[in-house]
């Protein structure tokens, strides 16, 4: 049965009011204050852009381990900084970095109930290894954990260069990573939705899970020097009405439908 105008538009009021937006923000996903708050050092460019050190430069990088600001743990580089293979930040100009094992979060309080989608972007930067850059795939994955200790697995990823072989020389094969749309080009992520419970803290990780390296007697030397970069990092939710709010939507959904039998009997 096809709802009259008048209702429908009643209806979709009633459910506006039960079902607030936004439970909870997530704190500079793109990392340009997390620079600002670690005056990460730059260039100065004639456009107004802050890029990291040129390969001239080997007296400093912006590459920079995050100890103040809404994340912890990783690190952030700015744009064309050779450290991480001249990767341009996909917005301004900083980017996030978790490399090895490392582990990048940040935490939130959850003001209402809600389901949260977290999306982003990745990709890798070119490790240099005696005469050969490597473009390696890392593994990584994102994970929230409140404040209880339960855990829920937003997704497990792997990154890669964008435009780039896994690995090469500067004589190989064509590759085009240090082409400008290479350099620029990042990979959109979208996690597995999760639950927000109001009141509850939530730090959301993301979790590098570079391989670890063994010698030829099986003894465990350290991990595999491979990268993830990341930018934009969002955090949407989606209000969940509680039980109370449910049942008076719909006793004045029906004492609504009343009206209108009354009416037209």
């Amino acid at each position: 049965m096809k709802l009259p105008s008048k209702l429908a538009l009643t209806i979709a009021t009633h459910l506006a009011l039960v079902v607030p937006a936004n439970a909870t923000t997530l704190l500079d996903g793109s990392f340009e204050n997390q620079a600002v708050s670690q005056e990460n050092p730059f260039y100065l460019q004639s456009d107004g852009s802050k890029w990291g050190a040129a390969w001239s430069n080997w007296g400093w990088s912006s590459w920079q381990n995050n100890f103040a600001g809404a994340w912890t743990g990783g690190a952030i580089a700015r744009t064309e900084d050779f450290t991480t293979g001249w990767k341009w930040a996909r917005t301004g100009d900083v980017m996030g970095i978790i490399k090895d094992r490392q582990t990048m979060s940040q935490s939130f309080l959850a003001t209402e109930d809600a389901i949260g989608t977290l999306s982003w972007f990745d990709s890798n930067r070119n490790s240099w290894r005696e005469h050969t850059w490597f473009g390696r795939q890392n593994e990584y994955n994102v994970t929230l954990v409140d404040n209880f200790g339960n855990t829920q697995l937003i997704g497990s990823y792997t990154s890669e260069v964008f435009l780039g072989l896994d690995s090469n020389s500067w004589t190989n094969a064509p590759d085009d990573r240090f082409t400008l749309a290479g350099k620029q080009g990042w990979f959109a992520r979208t996690g597995i939705s999760f639950t927000l419970i109001s009141g509850r803290t939530y730090t959301l990780n993301f979790n590098s899970l570079s391989p670890f390296v063994y010698d030829s007697f099986g003894n465990l030397t350290g991990v595999d020097d491979r990268t993830t970069l990341l930018d934009d990092i969002t955090l949407t939710t989606t209000a969940v009405p509680e039980p109370a709010s449910i049942v008076a939507l719909g006793i004045g959904l029906l004492s609504i439908l009343r009206k209108r039998t009354v009416v037209r009997a």
